[in-house]
């Protein structure tokens, strides 16, 4: 048997053995917490009857607020999946109320450190060198430890100092497990729950899925690293560090160790040698600099995850979650903002529409473009310093879900992290707001749009669009020709709306054929009494008994079905 089928077969047997014990360890979890209804929703205490014995059920539903800490609190304990999921959705206003995301946003990733003596064995067998022979020293305790991932201060072997992140050990394979769980508990919930279908469970957990895979691949937060230090090159306001491809692998990420001091420590007020209102400033600026001008921007920008060097140089640190906004997402952006300041409802309508997805069949155009009038009207005749742009994003939001239109998770990406960028400026600065920089900026990008070489760009982008355009023309004019003259075009109409009629239609014609079925088993019946067809019960045929017995059976199932409809009505 070769080696691959070997891997494979193992790998089934392992998920055969684990999951069951998994699932039956969250569902535990869950009832320990005081979730057991969810348990019962999802049918859980079916799949593992002896659940009930093992934890016991608590009887009715917590409170709303408690039942969200009591959520948190339990995807604390299931680990670091959970952890992430939480983390993840804690920026999806669209889905969740805001109590919930609340919660979600006070999630503790504390996890111990493992040992040494695992960390030189996963970078040994990663680099397939020793350890020695890659740095000239390492250090043994890690300056940082979080549930993926730890990292060690250490020196290459050229002299260069470096930070060497390592992956857990069997991280990778706890998470994928916790995944495949993840996906067969949110299709229990789209079987069992039918308000959780609105929310698209498979969909959230197959994005988070993506998310998470990257974020386990550090070549990806390499490259990552690679393209914003290339974006921010020529930038004083801004450190990127190096990666070193050399010394690094899917599970190692050795990359330039850069002093710094950490803004959690500048916010507390212990070290005073930084301008807080300038770092404010610049961090807001950059982080709107990467969504509106360069499109790939830091998805976590969090105290943590950001040193302040000298003259408050701002170096962004982990790079695992990375947003993207394509090009023509950053003009619908743009639209929107420049449409907000010069209370343009109708530019800002055209924007949201573009960078939404509507579910539903029908759109009132008119009421949509009207909320956000109102929106418009509530913060524009605002003063900026007066703005809550956390509130601002909630209401807009809101306004979109319920015109049963969907944002984009990049777009949600980028919500969060300009509200984080924004309680991190609060944090520094109690009178900064977002929309004080927000306003300078717009200018800021409309000089970067004229600008000679972007315009050459977007021309030459349009030009090349056209000429596409116009060398497909005769290819395809020959072949509608082709299809023409060989009587074999098509053309297809779609009528939508239609659904109503349709089944109206059906649910008559059904009745008229069970009405013609009744008819012609009592006409038949009767027929065939008359004719004393044998055999016979007391001189009445038993064939025409029968059918009057059929006829009646259907008759009552007939009335019931109606008088079922009228009660449902």
């Amino acid at each position: 048997m070769s080696p691959v089928r070997i891997i494979r077969r193992r790998s089934f047997l392992e998920r055969t053995l684990r999951h069951p014990i998994r699932l039956q360890e969250i569902a535990r979890t869950l009832v320990a917490y005081g979730l057991s209804d969810w348990v019962r929703k999802l049918k859980l205490d079916k799949v593992f009857p002896v659940l009930r014995q093992m934890t016991g059920w608590t009887e009715g539903a917590p409170e709303a607020a408690q039942r969200w800490i009591l959520l948190r609190q339990s995807l604390e304990e299931l680990g670091p999946t959970f952890i992430k999921l939480g983390q993840v959705l804690s920026n999806r206003s669209d889905l969740l109320p805001p109590e919930l995301l609340k919660e979600l946003a006070n999630l503790q990733d504390n996890v111990q450190p493992f040992g040494f003596a695992e960390v030189r064995k996963i970078i040994e067998t990663e680099l397939a060198r020793p350890l020695d022979e890659v740095f000239r020293w390492f250090e043994r305790e890690p300056e940082a430890s979080a549930s993926i991932a730890q990292v060690h201060r250490a020196q290459l072997a050229d002299g260069r100092m470096v930070a060497v992140k390592v992956q857990r050990p069997d991280i990778a394979y706890t998470i994928r497990t916790d995944v495949d769980i993840l996906r067969y508990v949110a299709g229990l919930a789209e079987r069992y729950i039918p308000a959780a279908r609105h929310f698209d469970p498979l969909g959230v957990v197959d994005e988070f899925r993506r998310s998470i895979y990257n974020e386990l691949n550090f070549t990806v937060e390499r490259a990552n690293m690679t393209r914003f230090g290339r974006l921010f090159q020529d930038n004083p306001r801004i450190r990127v560090p190096k990666a070193y491809a050399e010394s690094s692998s899917e599970r190692v990420l050795t990359m330039e160790y850069i002093e710094g001091t950490k803004l959690a420590e500048i916010e507390s007020g212990k070290n005073r040698s930084f301008d807080k209102k300038k770092i404010a400033r610049n961090g807001a600026d950059l982080v709107l600099e990467q969504v509106f001008l360069h499109g790939f921007f830091h998805a976590d920008p969090h105290p943590g995850n950001i040193l302040v060097l000298e003259n408050n140089v701002i170096c962004f640190l982990d790079f695992g979650i990375m947003g993207r906004v394509r090009p023509a997402q950053r003009q619908m952006l743009t639209d929107a903002i420049v449409g907000a300041f010069r209370r343009d409802a109708n530019r800002v309508t055209e924007a949201v529409l573009g960078l939404t997805r509507r579910h539903g069949a029908r759109l009132d155009h008119q009421r949509l473009e009207d909320d956000i009038a109102d929106l418009i009207d509530e913060y524009v005749d605002t003063s900026l310093g007066e703005v809550d742009i956390n509130r601002f994003f909630i209401e807009l939001t809101a306004t979109i879900v319920r015109h049963d239109l969907s944002i984009p998770s990049s777009l949600m990406l980028m919500t969060k992290a300009m509200l984080s960028i924004e309680a991190v400026g609060l944090n520094l600065d109690p009178e900064f707001n977002l929309m004080d920089t927000i306003g300078p900026f717009t200018r800021k990008l409309f000089l970067h749009q004229i600008k000679p070489k972007n315009l050459f760009d977007e021309g030459s982008e349009l030009l090349h669009d056209y000429g596409r355009f116009l060398r497909d023309v005769p290819i395809d004019a020959r072949e509608v020709l082709r299809l023409t003259r060989n009587g074999k075009l098509r053309i297809g109409f779609r009528i939508t709306g239609l659904e109503p009629l349709r089944e109206t239609l059906d649910a008559v014609s059904y009745r008229l054929v069970l009405g013609f079925v009744l008819a012609a088993l009592l006409v038949s019946s009767s027929l065939i009494i008359q004719a004393n067809v044998p055999p016979l019960f007391r001189t009445v045929s038993i064939i025409g008994l029968t059918g009057y017995g059929l006829a009646g059976i259907l008759s009552l199932w007939f009335l019931a079905s109606i008088v079922f409809r009228i009660l449902r009505k």
